[in-house]
């Protein structure tokens, strides 16, 4: 007699024990995203069909998974999505994956730009290294009246954010264009920027064979490398932004969690102001904003 087929119950159990023994993190929500994709259930219906067994096919296309998972592969690129900010951003191989702790930089921003704190009515964001499309869509989504530019030197990442765009109805209000930094923008936008935004590539050079393997090994170098130091955007941006941003404009910008007073510093030797340290939900530093200085008005 033929072995059974294994039920859905058994291989969320037998696969979460399998992935934790491969160091992947949270095993059991990966086991579980895995399985949803093949049999095209979500989460809790997978538990409402414990008992429903895989045909052969089924089983074969979620073992295919599993073992790239257990290899490094990212959850994400095996099922071509990622959440971000309660939204889905589909994923291509190729482009840098954003993470939860990047949504800290949303926060921010979007605190700039919403309620009693600005009387702007169709501001301009600028976005550096736009990667999925995820940050600049993701303000353009919350802030309805926000008009963002985004730029990316890796061509997978401009017509994957050109994608997402349209995915989240917001391509009227995000042009995405490819190129280093600034270069691509219309140099009639210098000056005329209220939101220059970016999480740039911030890691040492040295410490990117150390990185987790489905980081170093999956997400591109160039999303990665920011230089011997990890600063060489930094200096990149906080020299962009007396240029681009218009008087009072906001600088903001991911860092790493040992980066804080570096890149305050930084911000500080291009005479913007108002410069601060964010933390993340884990209290480590995650974002610095900072601001260009009004125009001071001259008395007779």
């Amino acid at each position: 007699m033929a072995e059974p087929l294994k039920t859905v119950r058994e291989l969320i159990q037998v696969t979460a024990d399998y992935l934790a023994g491969k160091d992947v993190d949270s095993a059991r929500l990966n086991a579980e995203r895995m399985l949803g994709e093949v049999l095209g259930l979500a989460r809790i219906d997978l538990y409402l069909n414990h008992d429903r067994p895989l045909t052969s096919d089924e089983l074969d296309r979620y073992r295919t998974l599993v073992k790239r998972r257990a290899a490094g592969e990212p959850l994400q690129a095996l099922l071509g999505e990622t959440e971000f900010y309660g939204r889905s951003f589909k994923m291509t191989k190729g482009v840098f994956i954003p993470r939860p702790e990047t949504e800290r930089l949303i926060e921010v921003c979007v605190g700039k730009f919403t309620g009693g704190t600005s009387s702007l009515l169709s501001p301009l964001a600028l976005e550096v290294g736009c990667g999925t499309g995820a940050i600049g869509c993701t303000l353009a989504a919350e802030i309805p009246r926000l008009q963002v530019i985004a730029t990316d030197v890796n061509p997978q990442a401009v017509e994957l954010s050109r994608v997402n765009a349209r995915r989240l109805g917001v391509s009227a209000r995000v042009e995405i264009l490819e190129g280093s930094l600034c270069d691509p923008v219309a140099a009639d936008l210098r000056g005329r920027v209220n939101l220059l935004v970016s999480n740039p590539p911030y890691i040492r050079s040295g410490d990117l064979p150390g990185l987790p393997r489905e980081v170093r090994d999956h997400d591109p170098q160039e999303a990665l490398d920011g230089g011997p130091d990890g600063l060489r955007f930094y200096h990149e941006l906080a020299r962009l932004a007396p240029a681009w941003l218009v008087p009072g404009g906001w600088l903001a910008m991911e860092i790493g969690f040992d980066q804080g007073d570096q890149v305050s510093a930084i911000c500080a030797a291009s005479d913007l102001e108002e410069i601060e340290v964010v933390m993340d939900y884990s209290k480590l530093p995650r974002v610095v904003i900072a601001r260009v200085p009004d125009v001071l008005v001259q008395e007779d």
